[in-house]
């Protein structure tokens, strides 16, 4: 369970499988429009500013604890209404055998960087706070015994160390298998079995937002319709039907999703970042809502024009106002422009950017004890050209995440949902689904690369009015709710509207600090020696055979 009670989440599921199997249309209200911040659009300094204080731009490295899939089918990226990304990711045998592995390669990478000069370590702390990190979690301890433990008993250890050291973000699924086909024994008892997209719908919707699938293949269909019959056969068929759910689940997501012991079971990783979309509205059955750009499916692309170095997908930009962080991009816009995935694009300069609280303008830098004279925060509303903007370090936390290398980044797909769609998503495995969302609440406009003007304030309370408009019933974290709630299948590559449905909760997951290290190098970091150090120091770890001479090791 999350930190929160949830109830009623046999009623939420079966209004969720009812709506994906009728595909009925609920006809909403008009609401207020959202983004209209009626004025109130003055920052409060109260509590420290998400996002990463700087001096000027230097080359950094992500210092925090998310695990990393080699495998591009443990993914699920999505943006959904609300402006922010989900990243899940099923964590199979393969990850929690790397996983302690690869912090420690990490650390002792850097800690050879460090003593050979090569880089000299800059702005902020966050490499200490990293070790000292690994250091209570008791990582060299455990590889040292790691001859002497049996593989189970390490996947445990590595799963242990990996929620302490990610706290929220580490779940352990479990949904009985009977509960399970419960919720899908009536959509297919009156599933016809002609329409395509009825069809894909009620595939998916074995298990919501875990199976995503953009089309039934032959062997899937057949799977599927092995299902239909038990489905609607008498009680004594129950022990059929459920072996051919479990059947049907285990293929459908490739044994991501196993059923042990009468359950359903994985473990996942889920992260929610706040994202910048296209400077732009669109309207959606009366509201004004944040556009996306472009939206369906979007594999990750080859970066082949532009002015820095090309040919991969984790594009270095040459342009310090990038920050040194890798861009994931998924389309291309012409000429050497591309639409990514990136990081905040902009610095908010603490004695130049009107919006900001004054207390947050006179920060101590944790090396120099100089003030710091910038700020990367990321807009979660309308702010880009027609990227994804994400805060810097999460940006760095996502490179992380995906596969090291370009051939495998181009198999990741990432999922945009209509403007109008909410990412629905049953984060813990409990049978209550919910709208995702993140505890984040700062939103303003930018002219070119600077920012201009706060669109709202950044109290939770006007901002949730701003972003969601009178859709979203308040209360306290945990408590408040969406009132009509459309959802989008993705079907080829394209996302549809599939149903809308009524009073979820809105899940507002914490907004994680964001763990980057600055440093300044040997090697400039525009030059291609610095771009090549940069980007071989995020791929470190298991599947990627380290090149030294790229790191100025020999």
């Amino acid at each position: 369970m999350t930190a929160h009670t949830r109830r009623g989440g046999g009623r939420l599921w079966r209004l969720l499988a009812a709506a994906a199997a009728a595909l009925t249309f609920v006809t909403l209200r008009v609401a207020s429009a959202a983004l209209d911040a009626g004025g109130d659009t003055a920052w409060d300094g109260s509590e420290p500013p998400p996002g990463v204080y700087f001096h000027w731009y230097e080359p950094s490295f992500y210092a925090g604890f998310a695990p990393r899939t080699q495998d591009p089918s443990r993914l699920h990226i999505e943006l959904g209404r609300g402006n922010q990304v989900r990243v899940t990711v099923v964590l199979g045998d393969a990850e929690l055998d790397a996983y302690l592995g690869d912090l420690q390669a990490r650390r002792a990478v850097v800690q050879e960087l460090v003593d050979s000069r090569i880089i000299t370590l800059s702005t902020n702390r966050a490499w200490e706070r990293f070790t000292s990190a690994l250091d209570d979690a008791g990582v060299a301890a455990a590889l040292a015994a790691r001859a002497e433990t049996k593989p189970e008993a390490w996947r445990a250890r590595s799963l242990a160390v990996m929620t302490a050291l990610n706290p929220g973000r580490v779940f352990r699924i479990a949904m009985p298998l009977a509960a399970v086909a419960a919720r899908w024994r009536p959509l297919l008892a009156r599933l016809d079995g002609s329409d395509p997209i009825e069809r894909l719908d009620a595939a998916n919707a074995a298990l919501p937002g875990r199976i995503v699938l953009e089309e039934l293949t032959p062997p899937l269909g057949a799977a599927l319709d092995r299902c239909l019959d038990p489905a609607r056969g008498p009680e004594s068929a129950k022990p059929a039907y459920e072996l051919c759910v479990k059947d049907f689940i285990e293929t459908a997501s490739a044994r991501r999703y196993r059923v042990v012991d009468g359950a359903v079971v994985a473990h996942e990783f889920t992260a929610i970042y706040p994202a910048g979309t296209v400077e732009g509205s669109t309207t959606y059955r009366g509201e004004k809502l944040p556009d996306f750009g472009v939206t369906g499916v979007w594999p990750l692309i080859r970066r082949t024009n532009g002015r820095g170095i090309l040919g991969m997908v984790d594009y270095l930009s040459p342009n310090p106002g990038y920050g040194f962080i890798p861009m994931l991009p998924y389309q291309y816009a012409g000429g050497i422009t591309y639409n990514a995935f990136h990081n905040a694009g902009v610095r908010c300069q603490l004695n130049g950017t009107p919006f900001l609280p004054s207390a947050w303008r006179q920060v101590a830098g944790e090396r120099s004890g100089k003030p710091y004279e910038n700020l990367w925060i990321v807009g979660r509303g309308p702010t880009s050209h027609g990227c994804t903007r994400l805060p810097s370090g999460h940006m760095s936390e996502l490179r992380q995440i995906v596969p090291s290398e370009s051939d495998a980044l181009l198999q990741v797909k990432t999922y945009r949902d209509l403007p109008g769609c909410y990412d629905v998503f049953d984060i813990d495995g409990d049978g209550a689904p919910e709208v995702m969302g993140v505890q984040y609440y700062l939103a303003y406009r930018s002219n070119e690369h600077t920012p201009v003007k706060a669109w709202v304030s950044n109290r939770r309370e006007p901002f949730y009015r701003w972003l969601y408009g009178n859709n979203v019933v308040l209360g306290p974290v945990g408590a408040a709710r969406l009132q009509e709630v459309p959802v989008c299948r993705f079907a080829g590559k394209k996302a549809a509207e599939r149903a809308v449905l009524r009073d979820l909760p809105l899940y507002e997951a914490k907004y994680q600090p964001e763990q980057i290290q600055f440093f300044r190098s040997k090697a400039a970091p525009d030059s291609a020696a610095g771009v090549e150090l940069n980007r071989e120091l995020r791929k470190v770890g298991a599947g990627h055979v380290l090149e030294r001479s790229r790191l100025l090791l020999r």
